[in-house]
């Protein structure tokens, strides 16, 4: 797991507690960490799955789409644990990755974060919350 850092009590880079108040392992401190490893995983799937370069340019874009959506609704939220996230899912897209170059992949995810959060910024994209 992540070695969390506590400053006088305080929370140091936004990682929550590994072991919770009781002594006891609690999933809801370290959710932050758990969807981390679990987009890191999906990212790795989904990528052996691409066919062919191009694909994988295509998924990677739409992925960072999605991302920029997530940043934008919790831009008032954003904590280090949101980066992390978006940041497991891109590092397993490029672990998983056998076509296409890395730069490349690396570069139009961060793109289509950028595109995304600019496009519902603008209003130009507008999404509806369930």
């Amino acid at each position: 797991m992540v070695t969390i850092l506590y400053s006088a009590g305080k929370k140091v880079l936004g990682f929550s507690k590994v072991i919770g108040k009781q002594g006891k392992f609690s999933i809801a401190d370290n959710w932050g960490e758990y969807l981390f490893y679990l987009l890191l995983a999906l990212g790795f799937f989904i990528s052996t799955s691409s066919g062919s370069a191009f694909i994988s340019y295509i998924i990677i874009f739409l992925c960072g789409m999605m991302g920029g959506r997530l940043w934008f609704t919790m831009k008032k939220n954003l904590r280090v644990a949101w980066a992390m996230i978006l940041t497991g899912f891109l590092v397993g897209f490029v672990l998983g990755s056998f076509y296409g170059d890395k730069k490349v992949i690396i570069i139009l995810y961060v793109v289509g974060i950028g595109l995304s959060y600019f496009l519902h910024n603008r209003g130009l994209i507008k999404t509806t919350e369930y």
